[in-house]
């Protein structure tokens, strides 16, 4: 995995690497051999990218960003799930500043384009054994930034989709630098709740139909919390989710 650069943006050094399994996974082994606060890296393409629940995340080369960040900072360990939607607002804002589609978010790590998933976000914590405090996250974000020459698998070429319509010079260095200043930005926010407006702002599930997954019942959508829970009303009655996927027909 030769390195191919290096270069700051705000608070955050980034290595880049032409090719890598996962860059959550080679930062989780760096964050676990001492790495700083800010460490990042970024690869143009991922031989075994990963989403939430152990699926993979299509990564080819060419035409998208695969970037991890290391936070090693004093996280409560309440707010630690709030990184993913905080990320999720960071990242959406920054391709919109960059001319991207139109933005959306669904609940609770996915962008949406046009009706199609367009980025996945996956956060992974290393607990403190003692305290359970976070002694590190690595907050892992893939956009596609431009359709595949190649074109989508046949499992998912019926929702995924790119953040914008074809490649431009410098693109990807654009949106890496535009993400990580965002993030940065952002981040300062995450005990006073800062983003969630946003976040509820973009939502794409706000009165929608949707199916409430692994159980499978369906629910209608009532609106995000300030832990940013899915309220959702079903036949029992209101539920709260902290986690899980909800199906939505777009």
């Amino acid at each position: 995995m030769p390195k191919i650069g290096n270069f700051r943006a705000g608070e955050f050094s980034v290595t880049e690497y032409d090719t890598l399994d996962s860059t959550n996974n080679l930062l989780k082994k760096l964050a676990a051999e001492g790495a700083p606060d800010g460490s990042a890296v970024i690869a143009h393409a991922q031989t075994g990218g990963k989403g939430r629940l152990g699926r993979s995340f299509f990564s080819p080369e060419g035409c998208g960003l695969y970037m991890s960040v290391l936070l090693r900072r004093d996280i409560p360990v309440g707010l630690v799930k709030l990184l993913t939607p905080l990320a999720a607002v960071a990242v959406a804002e920054a391709l919109e500043e960059c001319g991207s589609k139109k933005i959306g978010i669904k609940w609770v790590n996915d962008l949406y384009a046009d009706g199609k998933k367009v980025c996945g976000i996956l956060t992974e914590t290393q607990l403190s054994p003692q305290s359970g405090a976070p002694l590190w996250a690595v907050v892992g974000i893939g956009v596609n930034l431009f359709p595949p020459h190649c074109g989508y698998p046949d499992d998912i070429k019926d929702r995924a989709g790119a953040a914008f319509e074809a490649a431009s010079d410098g693109l990807r260095n654009r949106v890496a630098r535009g993400i990580l200043l965002s993030l940065g930005r952002k981040l300062g926010g995450l005990e006073s709740r800062d983003f969630l407006g946003e976040y509820r702002a973009r939502s794409i599930l706000g009165g929608r139909e949707v199916t409430v997954l692994p159980e499978g019942y369906s629910a209608r959508v009532k609106g995000i919390d300030d832990d940013c829970r899915l309220i959702v009303e079903t036949p029992a009655g209101e539920r709260r989710l902290e986690s899980g996927e909800v199906s939505l027909k777009l």
